[in-house]
This record gives structure tokens, C-alpha cells and sequence, in this order.
């Protein structure tokens, strides 16, 4: 029991001081790619409290200034987004500036002080808060961040300026903050500068969903994880059956259990490797994924998962796996199909020892993996998991496939799941094949680092 509490603690402190520096981070730049136009989220992909350009009723403003009505080629034009909210104490936004046929970078953009950053993605670049630019404790605004852009020497046609802006609260997380989106345009015939602040929103598309892990509650999931992107895993299976369990002894969380700690690493925009290493049998497991469509937007997300799994620290009994992790929304739904195959699944010492042998004379397995997420609010949902084997080598005794259901709270960069499961074990190698015949506690935590 010691042991237990010790590890639990542990989890949670490694969680808040995570949980800290991922606030950190946003508050020195948001994610690239968040303007609201060319078919982009903005900030109210996470910050959903209240609708977008809602806080204009309430006496907020958002604009750009400055961008040319039409420009000379290469030459250089300040430009200025404002933004101002009644009781509001912290300040953040984004933009970028693309050519409106092409969606292709326009110009270059050039912070000219302390306030602004840049960054990069795909090509397009995007200017944004620095820490010292939110003007943390400045309440009501209006905040200025002024820049300099450079108009493009080649190519032509209307140029768009797409913003997003945060009107933010101070409070650390993303509850009470009012997001903007606005944007300008200039076109390619040379004239004199102008100001002008036409909204350019894109609607969001309404979901309740602020974060996805890589693996639902044993399957894998697709998630969209950019260059540089980690996720750390912390797994937790209470081995006593509830069945047995009691009051007296916390429903099962006196007894012993199976860890798994992982870490997985996105190589590029659609590479991520990862590593994991459980308790039991001290098994390791090293995997890759391929994101094929992964975008926020798409309702279908499909991800390639390769690995292989090691027994005693890598150095015995080795199952390649492939598993291709597929998801559908449907409105606050989300339904989870993953066939999985699973190579070398025959322990060959087990047949020695263990009676009543499923499919003996296979040595690979074929199970597919469903699942359902229902959303009850934009941080809690419901989920539920079955994972059958269809065909080959089906492990000792009576066969059961692994079963779960439970509730996923979402916070910032934050998925913890509790659940009841009949597994106890981790990899597709082993909850593929067989998992016990009772139910017994457990739960997921996965901590999202940009």
C-alpha cells in the first residue's frame, strides 16, 4: 500500500508540474496555426467558454491596423492588432499573412520589439505574443502589438491578414477568456496605406473535445502531434477483482498492480516513436506511428501503428504488432476502430505448463479493437471498449476479451481516465490475445508537452 502511495503521488506531481509548464508555454506563443482563416482553428479550439467574437457585446475590440490597401512590392509597412476587453488582464493573439488564391506566405513578417515572436509551420509564417507581450495585470486595454511587414517582390493577387486574439483572465487556464478573430486585406496595385478591419472568421466547428491521448483506454487513437511534440504515459491496473473487493479495502486499490510508464515523440508532423515499459514480466515496448489524417477538422483520423514488444527487458519472447487506429465524430461522438495483428503471439514454454491451449497450432493473432466516447461536457466523457480476437492463437483456459468502461476528464494538456477493465495489461501482445475473466479498477493519465 505504501508503494502505491507513493507512485500515485508521484504521478500527481509529475501532472501539476507538467500541467505548469505547458501553461508557460502558450503564455510565450500559442500553437502555430491558429488565425481562423484558410480553414484554421483559432484560440477557441481549447478556449471554449464563450463563443467566438461574443465579448464584442460586452464592450471588447479586436482589429488589425495599418495593412496597406494596396502595397509596393518589398516595401515595408507597420502593422498594428489591437485588442481590448473590460476586466480582462491578460493579452494574447496571432497572424499571418497569406495570398488569398494560393494560401502561400505573403510578404515576410518582423517583430520590432519584445512583444512579438515568430514562428513557423508549413511554410506560412506566424507573428504572435511573447511572454512579456501578454502585459500581464494591464486590465481592460486597449494592448497594441506593432509590427513590420514586408510586401512579397513576387507574386500577385489580394492578400489576406487573418488574426486570432485572446482577451485573457490571468487565471492560468483556459476558463474566462474571450477569443477574437478579425483580419484585413490588401491588394497587389500600388497606392497609398489604409486602414481597415473586415472580419474574416472561419465558424468553428462545434465540438466538446479539447484533448485526444494517443491510446484510448488500451487501443491506440490517431491524434495530430507536430514536430517536437511529447506525451508521457502513466498506466495503472489494480490486480483484485472487484468481485472481491470491499469497502475495507478500497475496492481494490489495497492490492498489488501493473505500471506501465511510456513516453512517445513526434519526429515530424505525422512520425511519432515511443517507448513503454510495464511491471509485469518487465515488458518493453518500442512503436512507431504514421499520421495519415489527423487534421483538428476532419471528422476521420487515421493513424499506422508499428511496434514490437520484449519480455525481461527487451532480451526474450519478442511480438511484432501493426495496428491501423482509425475514429469517426459524429457530433459529441466518437467511435474508435482498430484491427490489430499480432505476430508471434505463442508462448512455446506456456504450452509446456498450461493446460487447455486456444488454437495451439497458430502463432499470430488477429483482433479488432472498438470503442465510443461520449462527450457529457467540454471536459467529460464517457467511454467504453472491447477488443475481441477474430482469429489465431487465443492464449489458456477460457477465453475473454478485454473489456473497459469508464469516464476520461480533459484538462489542460491533461486526459486522466478511471476505468473498470478486465485487463491488466498493456500491449496489444497480451490484451489482444486473452485478458482476465473479472473486472478489476484502473486508470490512464497522459500529459501532452508542446
Amino acid at each position: 500500500m505504501k508503494r502505491i502511495l507513493v507512485a500515485m503521488l508521484n504521478s500527481i506531481a509529475i501532472t501539476a508540474f507538467l500541467g505548469s509548464a505547458l501553461i508557460l508555454a502558450f503564455s510565450t506563443g500559442p500553437i502555430p496555426g491558429h488565425t481562423g482563416g484558410f480553414n484554421e482553428n483559432s484560440c477557441h479550439v481549447c478556449h471554449l467558454e464563450f463563443p467566438v467574437n461574443s465579448g464584442h457585446a460586452t464592450g471588447g475590440q479586436f482589429y488589425v491596423a495599418g495593412v496597406p490597401k494596396s502595397y509596393n512590392p518589398g516595401s515595408t509597412y507597420p502593422v498594428t492588432v489591437v485588442i481590448s476587453h473590460p476586466g480582462q488582464s491578460r493579452w494574447g493573439f496571432q497572424l499571418s499573412a497569406r495570398f488569398q488564391e494560393s494560401g502561400e506566405q505573403a510578404g515576410t513578417l518582423v517583430p520590432t520589439d519584445e512583444n512579438t515572436l515568430i514562428q513557423e509551420a508549413n511554410g506560412i509564417q506566424y507573428i504572435s505574443h511573447t511572454q512579456v507581450g501578454t502585459r500581464e495585470g494591464l486590465r481592460d486595454g486597449p494592448v497594441q502589438f506593432t509590427f513590420n511587414w514586408v510586401a512579397p517582390t513576387t507574386g500577385s493577387g489580394p492578400i489576406f491578414f487573418n488574426a486570432a486574439g485572446n482577451a485573457a483572465n490571468s487565471s492560468g487556464d483556459p476558463l474566462g477568456d474571450y477569443i477574437y478573430t478579425a483580419g484585413a486585406y490588401s491588394i497587389s496595385a500600388v497606392g497609398e496605406p489604409g486602414v481597415i478591419t473586415p472580419v474574416t472568421t472561419v465558424p468553428e466547428r462545434r465540438t466538446r473535445r479539447i484533448l485526444s491521448a494517443s491510446r484510448f483506454m488500451h487501443i491506440p487513437a490517431p491524434v495530430d502531434l507536430n514536430r517536437g511534440d511529447m506525451e508521457i504515459h502513466i498506466e495503472h491496473r489494480f490486480l483484485q477483482s472487484l468481485k472481491d473487493a470491499t469497502p475495507g479495502n478500497a475496492f481494490g486499490i489495497d492490492s498489488g498492480a501493473n505500471i506501465n510508464l511510456g513516453f512517445q515523440y513526434a519526429l515530424g508532423d505525422r512520425i511519432t516513436a515511443g517507448v513503454s515499459r510495464a511491471r509485469f514480466d518487465q515488458l518493453v515496448a518500442l512503436t512507431g506511428t504514421y499520421e495519415f489524417v489527423t487534421e483538428e477538422r476532419s471528422p476521420w483520423k487515421v493513424s499506422l501503428v508499428g511496434g514490437v514488444q520484449g519480455r525481461r527487458n527487451f532480451h526474450q519472447e519478442y511480438s511484432p504488432y501493426l495496428q491501423l487506429a482509425s475514429s469517426f465524430d459524429y457530433g459529441f461522438l466518437r467511435a474508435y476502430v482498430v484491427p490489430s495483428m499480432i505476430f508471434n503471439t505463442r508462448n512455446e514454454q506456456e504450452l509446456e505448463f498450461f493446460p487447455d491451449p486456444i488454437n495451439p497450432d497458430h502463432n499470430n493473432t488477429f483482433s479488432l479493437g472498438l470503442g465510443v466516447d461520449a462527450a457529457i461536457n467540454r471536459n467529460l466523457s464517457a467511454s467504453w471498449e472491447i477488443v475481441p480476437r477474430l482469429s489465431g492463437f487465443g492464449g489458456f483456459g477460457e477465453y475473454t476479451p478485454a473489456m473497459s468502461g469508464g469516464i476520461k476528464i480533459r484538462s489542460w494538456g491533461h486526459v486522466f481516465t478511471v476505468m473498470a477493465s478486465t485487463s491488466r495489461v498493456f500491449t496489444p501482445g497480451q490484451y489482444g490475445v486473452n485478458t482476465e475473466p473479472d473486472f478489476s479498477l484502473g486508470f490512464n493519465i497522459y500529459r501532452r508537452i508542446r
